[in-house]
């Protein structure tokens, strides 16, 4: 029978690590704090340029997204996924093709509540945040970093 090595960082490498594993609900945790900051910094962009400098609040809901995401790349790369193998310029990359795919399922529930249900701007904007943010991690604890 042929086995294949283990690779440090490889899906192969923590046998014990899956997604409902006590190291994935650890990631979630630092993930869900990680995020928790840089939401709060997105919501506060979000609000300054809706409120005070008169911007599109699709626009404000796609620059703050992005600005808050790229931070919490960082906090990722150093304090949730910080076991992986993955390098810094390609896990910024996976990373952002990963919150651009949360991005398209926030721009589309945020439409959704905010014109079909006539949801405040920033209402809408967290209801969506936490559907968005589980996938998001999802995708990135497994084909970014893979530390599930």
């Amino acid at each position: 029978m042929f086995h294949s090595p283990i690779v440090p960082g490889s899906l192969g490498a923590h046998p014990h690590y899956g997604l409902f594993s006590r190291h994935t609900a650890v990631l979630f945790v630092r993930n869900a704090v990680a995020s928790c900051l840089c939401f709060a910094i997105d919501m506060a962009l979000i609000w300054l340029m809706v409120s005070q400098l008169g911007i599109d609040k699709f626009v404000a809901v796609t620059v703050g997204f992005l600005f808050a995401n790229s931070l919490n790349y960082g906090l990722a790369r150093v304090w949730v996924f910080r076991e992986s193998d993955r390098g810094i310029f390609t896990g910024y990359v996976y990373y952002l093709t990963n919150a651009l795919v949360g991005l398209a399922v926030i721009l589309g529930g945020f439409a959704l509540l905010t014109t079909v249900f006539d949801a405040h701007y920033l209402l809408a904007r967290v209801i969506v945040s936490l559907c968005s943010g589980t996938l998001v991690f999802i995708l990135n604890a497994t084909l970014n970093f893979h530390e599930v």
